[in-house]
């Protein structure tokens, strides 16, 4: 089941407090309607009464969707620098609930999905996209790399590169530069080939092999594991 605690949380412009419901779990199964909040951005927004900004808890939950093959422990991006150990956190944390310490029945739910750890709003809404277009994730990582190559020069300053969807049309990734702070997009849209990324997805013994085995070294499946790997 979804769970949701009331809270006191503070404006970040003016400082009021208010009462709000911070989401603890996620079960898109059952409600389909928090997995499409958190696809369209809405999910645990609020406005403060006081001053009228709008703003969004960070998120920290464990989110579950057993039909598209989803676990995941949704962390603040303040955490990032601390991924190693949030990802052997998130680890024990599924390995208690649906892994080998569960109950056997529960265990069948944990088989039917694949752990991940993401950090802030972008890369959990990543992730959503990735399974709802029938992609691999591990493979976009991989795609963003390619398009890295092709760029040149990511935008200054903190951003992250995400997969925002597919062309309806050529099928090709759309991906955007977003601004980590706030999510909101940098410069023009990065488009890439599908022929391109199922050349990567077909390639997996060949000339990627060794950054996919990087990127796919753990729950946390992100190139920022790479850039952060001395960390």
């Amino acid at each position: 089941m979804s769970m949701f605690t009331e809270i006191k949380v503070g404006c970040p412009a003016c400082g009021t407090e208010m009462p709000f419901k911070a989401v603890r779990s996620v079960n898109a199964d059952r409600r389909a309607d928090l997995r499409a909040a958190i696809l369209d951005e809405s999910f645990q927004r609020t406005t403060c009464g006081a001053c009228g900004t709008l703003f969004r808890l960070d998120p920290d939950f464990a989110y579950i969707h057993a039909g598209r093959g989803q676990w995941i422990a949704a962390r603040p991006l303040a955490r990032l620098a601390d991924w190693k150990a949030q990802e052997a956190e998130a680890r024990d944390a599924f390995d208690r609930v649906y892994g080998s310490e569960a109950p056997p029945g529960v265990q069948a739910i944990g088989r039917q999905v694949v752990p991940r750890i993401t950090f802030g709003w972008a890369a959990l809404r990543e992730k959503l996209v990735v399974v709802a277009h029938g992609l691999d994730d591990v493979t976009v990582e991989l795609a963003k790399a390619a398009v890295l190559r092709a760029s040149g020069e990511a935008p200054a300053g903190s951003s992250e590169l995400r997969l925002a969807g597919v062309d309806a049309d050529d099928r090709s990734l759309v991906f955007a530069w977003l601004r980590s702070a706030d999510e909101t997009a940098e410069g023009p849209m990065k488009r890439l080939p599908r022929e391109t990324y199922d050349s990567v997805a077909a390639d997996a013994d060949g000339g990627w092999r060794e950054l996919r085995q990087r990127v796919d070294a753990g729950l946390f499946v992100d190139l920022g594991r790479l850039l952060l790997a001395d960390r």
